[in-house]
């Protein structure tokens, strides 16, 4: 009597039915694999957004801070001239809070006083031409011989073997006069970038907002240099992407807020400038 061979069974001895259960679970672990992985890496990819937004809000902080407290250095001479209407710190509109400034330095404290009478010249010689590296600028400050007002030169080299600052344009000197070397630089945002003196010079991203506000002895905000004391720093920074299934904010970016306030270096103490 012959017998039918069970058509369920493969070669290797599994049925079908075992085969297709197989297969089955197969693909749920790759389904849970492949969604495990796809969640691990969006959690990856925001904790890294999340990283570079704190530390783009810290920098902005720390570079802002670390440029005003330079105010005033070497510059003293400067603010005590009554005929330099000039300042160290100039607030954008001239108001506060404000989300920009432009801040007068002097890089190497390049300062010398003109020992005699000079005709017409481009070039001096200083005690130490290396000091006014750095800079691109000169303000003449005019001594007890000379009229104001006070003028501007553009700095175009300087040697440190001979000791010679050379400018344009070419002007007379009295005995007392000072020469004072400086450069300008304007800390600003466009859009959510921090710009140094122009659009492409970009020091830090994805800043939402910062706020300056200067302040007098009395705390009380202030946009004059002679009158400030001290600075808050406001600086809120967020994600370079929005996430979607983020809802803090309607525009689903997420935000970081830092605030930092100090004394002005240079201002502190009753001497003060």
């Amino acid at each position: 009597m012959k017998t039918i061979k069970n058509t369920l069974t493969s070669a290797n001895g599994f049925s079908l039915i075992e085969v297709i259960v197989a297969l089955s679970i197969s693909s749920l672990i790759l389904i849970f694999l492949t969604r495990l992985f796809s969640v691990s890496l969006n959690s990856y990819n925001l904790q890294e957004q999340l990283a570079d937004m704190n530390q783009n809000a810290k920098f902005t902080i720390k570079e802002i801070s670390d440029i005003l407290m330079q105010a005033g250095a070497d510059l003293q001479i400067l603010d005590s001239d009554p005929f330099d209407k000039d300042t160290i710190i100039i607030p954008d509109g001239s108001t506060t809070p404000c989300s920009g400034f432009t801040i007068k330095i002097n890089p190497r404290g390049g300062v010398f006083q003109i020992p005699e009478n000079k005709p017409a010249v481009c070039s001096i010689m200083v005690e130490n031409a290396y000091a006014f590296r750095l800079a691109d600028k000169l303000q003449k400050l005019p001594g007890p011989n000379s009229k104001p007002p006070i003028k501007i030169y553009s700095l175009t080299r300087y040697d440190s073997l001979t000791n010679f600052v050379v400018f344009n344009p070419a002007d007379t000197f009295k005995e007392g006069d000072v020469i004072v070397s400086f450069v300008k630089n304007h800390y600003y945002l466009n859009g959510t970038d921090l710009c140094l003196d122009n659009d492409s010079n970009i020091i830090a991203e994805n800043i939402d907002t910062m706020d300056i506000t200067f302040l007098d002895v009395d705390g009380a905000p202030t946009s004059e240099w002679k009158t400030m004391r001290s600075v808050r720093i406001t600086v809120c920074a967020r994600t370079s992407i929005p996430d979607r299934k983020y809802s803090g904010h309607p525009d689903h970016y997420r935000r970081i807020t830092l605030r930092h306030e100090f004394r002005l270096r240079n201002k502190v103490g009753s001497g003060a400038l």
